[in-house]
Order: C-alpha cells, then structure tokens, then sequence
C-alpha cells in the first residue's frame, strides 16, 4: 500500500501556530483590495483603494508552512505524541486570536 506523502497531523500542528503567529506579528504574504480586485505582494498600502484584506495573506502563510512541514516530517514524528492532544493547537490559535482582537469584544 503505498503512503500518503502528506501528514495531516503535521499539517494540523504548523497550520495553527504559523497562523497564530504571523497574526499577531501582522505578517500577511500579500494584501487584495477587494474594490478594485488588486493584489499587493507585502504590507504595502495602497492609496485610495479602500480597505484591505489580510486574512487571505495569512491563510497563504499558514498553508505554505503546514505544506513544508507535512511533506519535510513524518507523520509519526508528530501523532504518535501528539494523537490525544491535536485538538489543542486549533483551540489555542483560536484564543490568540480572540485574545489579539480583544479591543473589539470589550
């Protein structure tokens, strides 16, 4: 039987904790402008295009990482000590996040 390249628990843990940090550092691989359909490598703001979108950058990060990571380690590297505790890493990207935006929940 010929084994899946990918490990989804490897996946799971790069996904959730690049994503927590390059938001809380605000590290977006690009930025789009949903008005004019424009799409800015980078943090650069553009002048006049209304407001931007970053989460699509962070989503782009978070997937580039957890695809090197899934593909660079072994699946049992990381399940056969993580296999119980997988949950946690979405939950805690979760509360960093909530945690980051609190300014808009108080």
């Amino acid at each position: 039987m010929i084994e899946s390249r990918l490990a989804s628990p490897v996946f799971t843990v790069a996904f959730c904790c690049t994503y927590a940090l390059v938001f809380a550092l605000n590290w977006p691989l690009f930025l789009y402008y949903p008005l004019h359909g424009d799409f800015v490598w980078g943090w650069r703001v553009l002048q006049g295009q209304g407001p931007a979108i970053v989460w699509y950058g962070f989503m782009a990060d978070a997937v580039i990482a957890g695809l090197v990571a899934s593909v660079c380690l072994p699946s049992r590297a990381v399940a056969s000590r993580l296999r119980n505790y997988l949950w946690l890493f979405p939950c805690a990207a979760m509360v960093v996040c909530v945690f980051l935006l609190r300014h808009f929940f108080i």
